[in-house]
């Protein structure tokens, strides 16, 4: 186009709007346009869509675009909720987080915990040196002296002929030659799974030992063995009566006096160091139960449910104890039930039939108390752990005890067997293990070491017979002669114990 045929005033190019004259500083700006600029809003998604598309550019917008990827998408909402958290939430949210993983590591450790168990040759409890001569079931008994007086019924045992505490740890005397090559204590490997737990009722008025149990806990086979020590069991080991229940309460007034803090307990490790010893047995726990809050255990589960064999009456008002138990099926409570297991007046083998009517009374509390672990009846489970930390003391862990009680609930009745330590009365007031029975029992159900124990390392302190014929004929007897007991927890549930009453 040449310039003269340029007129400002006509339009060009069909453009018909009039923008008035330009001015001098005006000639380089061009008029706006509807094509996008350097300076376009980057939210302005209009050039993507035809023209008059305003019903899908609205719905685009809605959505944040639809030129957005769904991750990116993501990332926005999550940023726009985190904006909207407090610093008190986030702070929540942080301590939700560690409470759930200590609750899943402590979950994952009392489900894989295992107690601590004795290593393979280490710390053996007893001593393993075999006493020459002693080799054999037909060899010579240890420490007896055939020249030795004889003594029968009730008389009371020489004072120059006492037996010896294995926590004095004496040497041998001049008759008990030590073998030159004992046992290498390597050969003693540990089974796996297999814990042994002491057990003693103490009567706190007298500090007595009346119930000691000895008690196995198999978790490989899903058992539990209980033998029982009958409280008149004769010891050797200088107490007054000569009995292994005030054993236990001397051991308290040692404790006492040489000003141990809790002389209870002390005299507990005192007292399963001489069962360790003597029984050739590992002991793993211990555990005391203060008899005088017996009732309240019981209450706390609910009344047992127990067939009483025989009429039980009896009146002890020094005791403040009263026995009214009818025979036949009846629902104890804590006193009675603590009369039933206390009751022995009306029974023809007076404490030993106690032994068997407290085997009667353990099996029917052992199924309540699994019972309620099974249905996890909270409250009653709750109530029961408040009256036990009152009355029960041990040296388990918080994590033993929840250990033991999963293995419990694994448990069957019948695969609980309950015995008496094998042994007879060899006076009216003395009853003598007898020794080959005993360890056969030890063996069997208590040894957690794969190597039997020999017998010419069992009992080397001579811990449960004095030098005189009227021990020593119940304690080295054939095993048969022996008095066992020994019953399965389903017998005891079902057909129950035949205890011989005196009417």
């Amino acid at each position: 186009m040449k310039n003269e045929d340029f007129d400002e005033n006509k339009p060009q190019n069909g453009d018909f709007t009039d923008y008035g004259p330009l001015g001098d500083g005006d000639r380089d700006e061009e008029p706006e346009k509807d094509t996008p600029t350097d300076e376009t809003d980057e939210d302005d998604v209009s050039m993507y869509y035809p023209d008059g598309d305003s019903e899908h550019m609205a719905d685009d917008d809605e959505g944040d675009g639809s030129f957005l990827s769904a991750r990116e998408k993501k990332k926005k909402k999550i940023r726009k909720k985190n904006a909207r958290l407090t610093g008190a939430q986030i702070a929540l949210i942080a301590v939700v987080f560690v409470l759930y993983t200590l609750v899943i590591v402590t979950a994952s450790w009392i489900l894989f915990y295992k107690p601590s168990a004795a290593k393979n040759g280490e710390d053996l409890p007893f001593d393993i040196t075999p006493i020459a001569g002693t080799e054999g079931e037909d060899a010579p008994p240890v420490h007896r002296d055939d020249s030795a007086s004889s003594q029968s019924g009730d008389e009371t045992p020489d004072p120059n002929v006492t037996g010896t505490s294995p926590i004095d740890e004496p040497a041998p005397d001049d008759g008990e030659e030590q073998v030159e090559t004992p046992t290498s204590s390597s050969e003693w490997k540990v089974k796996d799974g297999v814990y042994n737990v002491l057990v003693v009722g103490m009567d706190k008025q007298a500090n007595l030992a009346d119930v000691t149990m000895l008690v196995n806990v198999n978790t490989s086979d899903a058992s539990i063995t209980v033998m029982q020590i009958p409280r008149d069991t004769l010891i050797t080991t200088g107490v007054s009566t000569d009995k292994i229940n005030a054993q236990y309460a001397s051991l308290v007034g040692n404790a006492y006096h040489q000003g141990y803090s809790n002389s209870y307990m002390k005299a507990l490790s005192d007292y399963a160091r001489i069962l360790e010893q003597s029984l050739c047995v590992k002991i793993h726990y211990t555990v005391l139960v203060d008899l005088e809050g017996f009732p309240a255990i019981v209450d706390s589960v609910g009344p047992i449910s127990v067939f009483v064999p025989g009429p039980m009456h009896y009146s002890d008002p020094e005791q403040d104890l009263y026995i009214n138990i009818d025979e036949g099926w009846n629902e104890l409570d804590g006193k009675a039930a603590e009369g039933f297991v206390r009751f022995r007046s009306g029974y023809v083998q007076a404490d030993l039939g106690r032994m068997n009517a407290q085997k009667i009374f353990l099996t029917a509390l052992y199924q309540k108390v699994v019972s309620l672990l099974k249905k996890m009846e909270i409250g009653k489970i709750t109530e029961l752990a408040q009256v036990v930390s009152n009355n029960v003391t041990t040296d388990m862990s918080v994590s033993d005890l929840v250990f033991f009680a999963r293995a419990f609930m694994n448990i069957g009745i019948d695969n609980v067997t309950m015995m008496t330590a094998p042994g007879d009365m060899a006076t009216s007031t003395h009853y003598v293990l007898n020794r080959a029975a005993t360890l056969q029992i030890i063996n069997d159900h208590f040894n957690i070491y794969e190597k039997a124990i020999d017998d010419n390392i069992f009992d080397r302190y001579w811990t449960f017979c004095y030098n005189y014929d009227v021990y020593l004929n119940v304690y080295y007897a054939p095993v048969t002669s022996a008095y066992t007991s020994e019953y399965t927890g389903d017998e005891v549930a079902g057909d129950g114990i035949a205890i011989p009453f005196l009417h």
